[in-house]
């Protein structure tokens, strides 16, 4: 069983990604949802996440100051991070790699990449989805 939790202050891209992850990984996948990074860390407070979809521009708390909370807290070394944002400038993807982030998305996204991103990090999807319904945000 695997604990996902999607972080975007859009709940269109919210649930794409559910979409996307559900059809890869079946009935076995638990999602969780936030729309900004507090209240992110409070779930993550009552729940194990093994993987998470984090935006980087939310309101309230944004993802870089996610990535810090979790990355500064030995109860989430093994909580794998995905950025999936706008933000595709070397220098920031960079820094937050060095952050600790696992993997990178740019919007605007397509399934395919989604999928690589969560093969890349070795949970590979039970089933993969047909390469003809790729979406765009």
């Amino acid at each position: 069983m695997m604990t996902i939790l999607l972080v975007d202050d859009s709940k269109i891209i919210r649930m794409l990604l559910k979409n996307v992850l559900t059809i890869s990984f079946g009935s076995t996948t638990t999602f969780l949802e936030a729309e900004n990074g507090e209240v992110a860390i409070k779930k993550m407070a009552s729940t194990p996440v093994d993987l998470m979809f984090l935006d980087w521009n939310m309101p309230v708390m944004n993802g870089e100051q996610v990535v810090d909370i979790i990355r500064a807290n030995p109860t989430y070394k093994n909580t794998r991070i995905i950025m999936a944002t706008t933000e595709g400038g070397k220098e920031g993807v960079l820094r937050m790699l060095k952050k600790g982030v696992n993997g990178y998305l740019v919007k605007p996204f397509q399934e395919a990449s989604i999928l690589k991103a969560v093969e890349v990090l070795r949970l590979r999807p039970l089933v993969t989805a047909p390469t003809n319904c790729a979406t765009k945000e």
